[in-house]
């Protein structure tokens, strides 16, 4: 029961005292929990665009400038919509991707939107 006790004013001295060596780690160590917290209860609002962006890596062996690329293009779901309706539906040219590789693209972005539509 001591032992707790000291503990306790242990805790609340850490907490209640504002002296420069006490302060700093404290702010430090409070900064740090509450933006881990943070992180871990973010909640993905782009799921189509996150699915697409992990598929066509993995699929695709991409160059640097088309890394790059998807990362730019596909950012938010409304961005995954707009690139299916310019490039695989209305067939615009894309710099980066044509032939077979833009067909594979395509499909990757047509599943992705069509499992944020069943979620």
């Amino acid at each position: 029961m001591k032992k707790f006790i000291i503990l306790v004013i242990v805790i609340l001295a850490f907490f209640t005292i504002d002296h420069p060596l006490i302060k700093e780690p404290r702010e430090k160590l409070l900064g740090e929990g509450v933006s881990l917290l943070g992180e871990s209860t973010k909640v993905n609002r782009n799921p189509a665009a996150s699915m697409a962006k992990s598929n066509i890596s993995a699929q695709l062996g991409l160059s640097e400038s088309e890394h790059e690329y998807v990362e730019k293009t596909f950012t938010t779901d409304d961005s995954v919509r707009l690139f299916h309706l310019r490039y695989c539906r209305e067939r615009d040219l894309n710099l980066y991707f044509y032939d077979d590789r833009l067909n594979t693209v395509c499909k990757i972005v047509s599943e992705s939107l069509a499992q944020k539509r069943v979620k």
